[in-house]
């Protein structure tokens, strides 16, 4: 996310977000200072951003506007070209700082982790934190516990490597009595340009007590609900989320449902069900959804009754 503003005369391009984002935009890596902050951090379970900003002539900026003019104008792709147009003013950035969240869990969201997982439902966190933030998240929540062991699929720059990682992946879980999948955007990315990739992804997923998939992005949230979706035709999906990172996630499962927070309303109008804490999922779905459930194939059920005495009655 960058603005561009004017400070004492001079024109400035700020821009936050992931350290792996921003750190590319700065075209180097974070020095060991900062990199060593970042790790405390995100093993402390707090999520972190990074800030990087660089001067604008008047010049550059005259001729970016006129460029911007021209994509917001685009009716063909103009997602695709906003993103050129932000790619020209989002290089050569020098790093300004970091800074570390604590985002603390609502009351009851481990019981009510355990108690749907007791119910046989399956957990799948999609997040854009870094992995160690995620990972602490999980344990926090009950998701990993101190026996469950852990295999990653991260820092992914080839399919090569992509399905190696798989592989082992495999091996380190084969006879783990509970395994946990952790796995960021880079193998979702390069997971996408293969089919069978893809499928022994989900076969192992599903093999394991939880997965967690950090760095994402919205899109690729989506993609891994519908990666669900394309491999257990007879499955429901249900996503829940609080944030407009979450909106494409949400659309992209059967079953959507928003949580009221403090991080606007995009997520609450995308969704089918809007609740005020995480907690409350465990009476939507025991109590409210399996009435809903029960009420709906008896009606279902009354209609075909009297769609075949119908039938019986006209033709017989």
């Amino acid at each position: 996310m960058s603005v561009l503003c004017k400070l004492g005369g001079a024109l400035f391009c700020i821009c936050k977000g992931a350290d792996s984002v921003v750190g590319s935009l700065c075209g180097q890596t974070f020095d060991g200072h900062s990199a060593g902050h970042l790790s405390t951090y995100s093993k402390l379970g707090f999520r972190t951003l990074a800030f990087a900003s660089r001067p604008v002539s008047q010049a550059e900026f005259e001729e970016w506007q006129t460029k911007l003019s021209g994509a917001l104008m685009d009716k063909q792709d103009k997602e695709r070209a906003m993103a050129r147009v932000a790619a020209d003013m989002e290089h050569s950035l020098t790093l300004c700082g970091i800074t570390a969240i604590e985002d603390k869990l609502q009351d009851g969201v481990p019981n009510a982790i355990v108690s749907l997982k007791a119910a046989g439902i399956r957990f799948w966190v999609l997040t854009g934190d870094k992995t160690e933030t995620a990972v602490e998240i999980a344990r926090a929540c009950r998701l990993f516990t101190e026996c469950t062991r852990l295999a990653f699929l991260i820092n992914v720059e080839s399919v090569e490597q992509a399905k190696e990682q798989l592989e082992a992946a495999t091996k380190s879980l084969r006879d783990a009595a509970e395994g946990g999948l952790v796995l960021d955007g880079t193998f979702v990315s390069f997971a996408a340009e293969s089919g069978e990739l893809q499928r022994q992804l989900y076969q192992l997923a599903m093999s394991t007590s939880s997965c967690v998939a950090c760095r994402l992005s919205p899109s690729q949230k989506r993609r891994l609900v519908e990666l669900v979706r394309q491999y257990n035709a007879s499955g429901v999906t249900l996503a829940i989320g609080d944030g407009a990172n979450d909106v494409s996630m949400i659309q992209g499962a059967h079953v959507g449902v928003g949580i009221r927070g403090k991080e606007g309303n995009a997520a609450v109008l995308a969704s089918d069900v809007v609740i005020s804490k995480f907690r409350f999922l465990v009476p939507l779905l025991f109590c409210h959804g399996r009435r809903a459930y029960r009420r709906m194939a008896a009606f279902l059920g009354r209609n075909i009754v009297h769609a075949l005495q119908a039938y019986r009655h006209r033709y017989w």
